[in-house]
């Protein structure tokens, strides 16, 4: 069974309430063409939520690829950066208006994130956006979820039952490592989490 395959969802799901949700959407209005690229598996909360707008999504699971999990620190970000590419899926010339990274960042080392910037730079334009989770004076969060958006300043989380091995990065260290984008604000959310808006580079 993949790690991605083993992050399996309880029954309850939480609405939380987001700062940076509504930042991350400014300018999109329903029936806007938008395209997005999600690194979870999927979420049923966030495919109902983005039928408002002529969306294209593209979920792109990077624990779900063993070789992109494994954390391996003899593979070359070259090669990484090939299997990352494979596991996007993303068709050359897609411009990409939003990225949701939530946790995701923090279940791959600092090599592997070079790497997906280096395949996400091109498909980048100037006003795109991503948004994340930080994690908080370098800990792992209680409890890992799977997160999607239900409006537009309204997240889902349920927690999982196991999850992928996490690997905390600090802002500085995604600021040197994930180029493509910058840290453009934080905010803390009520249950504690970090939560994290990207603007390009």
């Amino acid at each position: 069974m993949s790690q991605a395959a083993s992050r399996t969802p309880t029954a309850m799901q939480v609405r939380t309430t987001s700062r940076l949700l509504p930042e991350l959407l400014r300018g999109y209005e329903p029936g806007d063409r938008i395209t997005v690229l999600d690194l979870g598996p999927g979420n049923a909360s966030t495919v109902d939520f983005l039928a408002r707008y002529k969306s294209k999504v593209y979920f792109a699971d990077l624990t779900d690829n063993p070789a992109i999990a494994a954390n391996e620190m003899d593979t070359s970000r070259e090669t990484l950066a090939g299997f990352i590419q494979r596991q996007l899926a993303v068709p050359s010339g897609t411009q990409i208006d939003i990225c949701l990274f939530w946790d995701y960042l923090h279940f791959i080392d600092l090599k592997t994130i070079d790497a997906l910037s280096q395949v996400l730079q091109p498909l980048l334009h100037s006003n795109s956006r991503a948004y994340g989770f930080g994690a908080l004076h370098g800990g792992r969060p209680e409890d890992v979820s799977l997160y999607g958006i239900a409006d537009t300043d309204t997240l889902t989380s349920t927690t999982v039952t196991s999850q992928p091995k996490y690997i905390p990065h600090s802002q500085q260290k995604l600021s040197e490592h994930l180029l493509s984008l910058k840290i453009s604000r934080g905010t803390l959310l009520r249950e504690g989490r970090l939560e994290l808006l990207f603007e390009s580079t």
